[in-house]
């Protein structure tokens, strides 16, 4: 073959790449999962919202019509919804907006990203500004329709001593989901009693292989066994919402962008 057409072989490549790649990162994907629990008298619904990364390729118009069309009972942020880098706030911004005009019911986490931010005390103000409860290392209880709930926020670094006491309360009686953004200290930490952690950070791996999965994640190194999805931790059952946005590198491949609808009956 001649350099030249290995030179256009490239070129081509490289176009192609850069089509499906950019599919990736601003195409997103809505996955929807349905849990049950005989604690749960009718169904709830639940909109899970990750690592946005302030990323400017999505449509989000586009993106709350359809949330909007679940109709969700909640919607819970869990973390990196800002970028580290991140100093204009106004995409960051339509989220904590939207998210709130469709339900009274929105929850936040910071994510590592939201805590090395040096603007990170302006955007705790803007989260609170539009009305949003940030539950880091808190908890609130929830009546949704005949069904209790009790939500549970974890802090980014939280240790064993911080999860004894955010979980001293916990109830066996209750549906008990706990927000986390990094789902490798919970996994340490669990309590029992946990129903459903919810949680984002792996970006999935951001780069996947087809019957392998995540590359790496951080925290885990290569490839993490809790990557993306459901998984099945005693009796607590674990989501990984592999996110929004992309962080390092806007590099995709065999996972995109998403959020996550969950249905529990």
């Amino acid at each position: 073959m001649s350099l030249r057409k290995i030179l256009l072989t490239l070129v081509l490549l490289a176009v192609v790449f850069s089509i499906y790649n950019y599919k990736q990162i601003s195409k997103y994907y809505i996955n929807k999962i349905n849990l049950k629990s005989n604690k749960i008298v009718e169904p709830i619904r639940i909109t899970q919202i990750t690592d946005f990364h302030s990323n400017q390729n999505i449509n989000l118009d586009d993106l709350f019509e359809d949330i909007k069309d679940f109709n969700p009972h909640m919607i819970l942020l869990t973390g990196d919804i800002i970028d580290y880098k991140t100093s204009d706030f106004s995409l960051a911004a339509k989220v904590l907006e939207q998210s709130k005009s469709i339900t009274s019911r929105v929850f936040f986490i910071n994510g590592n990203h939201e805590i090395r931010n040096k603007y990170y005390n302006e955007f705790q103000l803007l989260v609170e500004k539009n009305g949003i409860t940030i539950l880091d290392d808190s908890w609130q209880v929830l009546e949704i329709g005949n069904n209790k709930i009790k939500l549970f926020g974890s802090s980014f670094y939280a240790d064993k001593n911080d999860y004894g006491k955010l979980f001293k309360d916990i109830s066996p009686q209750e549906y008990n989901i706990l927000l986390s953004h990094s789902p490798n200290r919970p996994i340490n930490y669990l309590y029992e009693d946990t129903d459903l952690i919810l949680s984002g950070h792996t970006h999935g791996g951001q780069v996947r292989l087809p019957l392998i999965g995540g590359i790496i994640a951080p925290g885990q190194g290569a490839f993490p066994k809790y990557d993306k999805g459901i998984f099945q931790v005693g009796n607590t059952v674990l989501y990984i919402d592999s996110g929004l946005g992309n962080s390092v590198y806007p590099i995709r491949a065999f996972n995109r962008v998403q959020i996550t609808n969950i249905t529990i009956e």
